[in-house]
């Protein structure tokens, strides 16, 4: 009989298949998968929650070979890939809402590269992604992600998973969500950059010799960065129901995709 650390070929399996679906979701979501983040911490954290989660998993069956183990495997690397696609669309909307603040402010020629991501990113988009991840830390809602992460081996039972017809309406809401949320965060900027564009096309018409770009340029800066500045209490009062929200949406889709 299989031994493995003390563990029977049952109990093995199902602390594997528990690794694998926390290991996954922590490889896409955007706080534990930031590059600042050594791989083998990231590795580390997910088997001492394998750890602690795996005492309260059902004991599942040994596979009869090993088609169905992969199988499962397979089947657990989509279940954390979903869940972990879920719990980051709030974070790049968050990102988006502030790369569209540096297009109308004038910043989107002065990209950055992303410490998280790696990739080029505007530099008001890099604030807000960082403030927003602070505020899901100091609000506990990382506390919440782990929760149901545990609860999800309930709501979904290894070892399978199965793609309820209703799967993508649940995630077409929540990206409709988040689109509605990147406008709340970004709309007292862009209305009040808005209304800056057009008070200075007025002012090219009366005075054609002026320079509208020159001085615009600055005014614009200006503006979007005061207006900025006043509104990131909007992030606190947006982001804090987003979150909530990412929980709810979490269980929705786990009852979705329950075999």
């Amino acid at each position: 009989m299989l031994d493995v650390f003390g563990l029977n070929a049952a109990q093995f399996e199902t602390f594997l298949l528990v690794f694998i679906r926390i290991v996954t979701l922590l490889a896409v979501f955007p706080i534990f998968s930031a590059s600042q983040i050594p791989v083998q911490v990231r590795i580390g954290l997910s088997l001492i929650l394998s750890f602690l989660i795996y005492r309260t998993v059902p004991l599942m069956t040994v596979s009869p070979g090993l088609f169905e183990l992969g199988s499962a495997v397979a089947a657990q690397v989509v279940f954390g890939l979903t869940i972990g696609f879920i719990s980051s669309l709030v974070f790049t909307g968050v990102q988006f809402a502030g790369e569209v603040l540096d297009l109308q402010i004038g910043f989107a020629v002065a990209n950055v590269v992303s410490p998280q991501s790696q990739e080029q990113v505007t530099i008001i988009g890099v604030l807000e992604l960082t403030l927003a991840s602070l505020l899901y830390l100091a609000t506990d809602s990382h506390l919440a992600l782990i929760s149901g992460l545990a609860a999800s081996f309930h709501l979904a039972p290894l070892p399978y998973i199965s793609l309820q017809p209703g799967l993508a309406g649940d995630l077409t809401h929540f990206f409709a969500s988040s689109i509605t949320m990147v406008m709340r965060i970004a709309a007292p900027a862009s209305f009040a950059l808005v209304i800056v564009n057009v008070a200075l096309a007025f002012m090219a018409r009366v005075a054609p010799q002026m320079n509208v770009f020159v001085v615009g340029f600055p005014i614009q800066i200006s503006i979007g960065l005061i207006v900025l500045a006043f509104s990131m209490p909007i992030l606190g009062y947006v982001l804090v129901p987003a979150f909530e929200e990412i929980a709810r949406e979490m269980i929705t889709v786990m009852h979705a995709m329950r075999a």
